[in-house]
């Protein structure tokens, strides 16, 4: 409950320069211990998940309205454009104005989505396997990536697309410990579901990181797909770039 009021006063208005110690305060919690709770609960650092849900709003400001772009990085809390703009394309894949004129030509790409899931293996890195299973029978654009957090920011490392719950297969996986993550998006043309992904959107992640080394023995790999809750940090990587370059 503490924590999920502090996810409530996060979402509720990211422009507040909100502090550990006020967090801490809202949970009753001294700075030290709640900042350790929230790590082990959500996965992140506090600091981290407000950022993401404030680059979530700028991508939903650049995308419905005409607002400036620095008017856009005060709005959400940021005090310097070009920080705000260089975090946003690290996190994002695209900068601001880019995302800003990317609807109309994902659009007219969207019905060769499929393809992005035939590249053929390089042969460098390794190769892992998994499944995603669903409790509720459901098919579209399945998404899995690995990612250097528990956000799904930035490029993932690597990833495939395939049709829906089922097996699945990455390949040219480099070194390193990474968490498995996936998302669910409908079928159809509509471009925003794929910049702005919704909270309605299924997701699901594999519960522990993923070690890839030539000295570990891979471990089944398995992610269920479920509704998003309050403690699932926003998707930030944005398909689109990924769409595009096929």
């Amino acid at each position: 409950a503490a924590i999920g009021t502090v996810l409530s006063n996060m979402r509720a208005d990211v422009s507040v320069p909100f502090t550990l110690d006020m967090f801490a305060e809202m949970a009753n919690y001294s700075p030290f211990h709640f900042a350790r709770m929230f790590r082990h609960l959500i996965g992140v650092p506090p600091g981290e998940f407000l950022a993401a849900l404030r680059f979530e709003q700028a991508k939903r400001l650049i995308l419905h309205t005409e607002m400036s772009i620095t008017d856009i990085c005060f709005e959400v809390g940021f005090s310097s454009l070009g920080t705000f703009s260089s975090r946003f394309k690290q996190l994002v894949g695209v900068n601001p104005a880019d995302l800003r004129n990317l609807p109309d030509p994902l659009s007219a790409r969207l019905p060769a989505l499929a393809s992005c899931a035939r590249t053929a293996p390089s042969g460098k890195g390794f190769t892992i396997h998994g499944n995603v299973t669903s409790p509720t029978p459901c098919a579209g654009h399945l998404f899995i990536g690995l990612f250097s957090t528990a956000i799904p920011q930035s490029t993932p490392v690597a990833g495939t697309l395939v049709g829906g719950p089922g097996p699945f297969t990455i390949f040219d996986v480099p070194p390193g410990v990474f968490r498995l993550l996936a998302a669910l998006f409908p079928l159809g043309d509509d471009p925003m579901v794929h910049l702005l992904p919704s909270r309605s959107l299924p997701v699901g992640a594999d519960p522990w990181p993923v070690v890839v080394s030539p000295d570990v023995d891979p471990r089944p790999l398995h992610i269920e797909l479920r509704p998003q809750t309050l403690t699932d940090p926003p998707i930030l990587t944005a398909i689109a770039p990924k769409v595009l370059s096929i």
